[in-house]
């Protein structure tokens, strides 16, 4: 089974995607990993970026500068289109690259794409799972994790409406609760997904 895994920022997909992995025993591919790879590892990520958005968004040591792009992005739709139109097609090579090997030897395979609806690849996948919580929720989350309100705020507006992804997804993981009750919804996704 090739599944998409997505929802919106602070929604909870990592803690899904990780669960997912442990129940079912598949393959996983985590797009904001190979975007902290590329940036770490690729010196060509790191000259585009410099081009397109300016040196004083890199490092002392010449690497992508994760949080001053983040503060950037989510000020300036110009220069998020920008980032996305050097990372996107990278990222997408790599899962799509995974995905057919994953498809040919007949393995189960996750992808977890934030942007997994944003960039059209919905149709690539046998089912998508959107994690969801309440934007109350969201914002407590991005908050605890020292993001101030106006950035927060613009995070949740840079993304599809969470109510437009779920009505688009296969399966719907609601997160506003205790991790129990998280836990028991991941294993019945998994069950209808991978074990059926």
């Amino acid at each position: 089974m090739i599944v998409g895994l997505t929802g919106g920022v602070a929604t909870g997909k990592s803690t899904v995607r990780q669960t997912l992995a442990n129940n079912a025993g598949l393959e996983v591919f985590d797009a904001d990993a190979c975007v902290h790879r590329l940036f770490e590892n690729e010196a060509s990520v790191a000259t585009v970026i410099s081009r397109e958005l300016g040196e004083s968004y890199l490092r002392a040591d010449g690497k992508p500068d994760r949080e001053a792009l983040r503060g950037l992005v989510f000020r300036d739709p110009v220069a998020r289109r920008k980032l996305e139109a050097i990372l996107h097609p990278l990222v997408r090579a790599e899962w799509s690259a995974r995905l057919d090997e994953c498809w040919t030897e007949g393995i189960h395979f996750l992808a977890d794409i934030p942007l997994l609806y944003e960039t059209g690849a919905e149709d690539l996948f046998a089912a998508v799972v959107v994690v969801a919580c309440s934007t109350t929720t969201q914002l407590d989350r991005l908050r605890a994790r020292g993001i101030d309100a106006d950035t927060a705020q613009a995070m949740l507006a840079s993304q599809l409406p969470i109510g437009q992804k779920v009505s688009r997804a296969a399966f719907v993981i609601w997160n506003d609760g205790s991790l129990g009750a998280l836990g028991r919804q991941v294993e019945l996704v998994a069950n209808q997904l991978f074990h059926d």
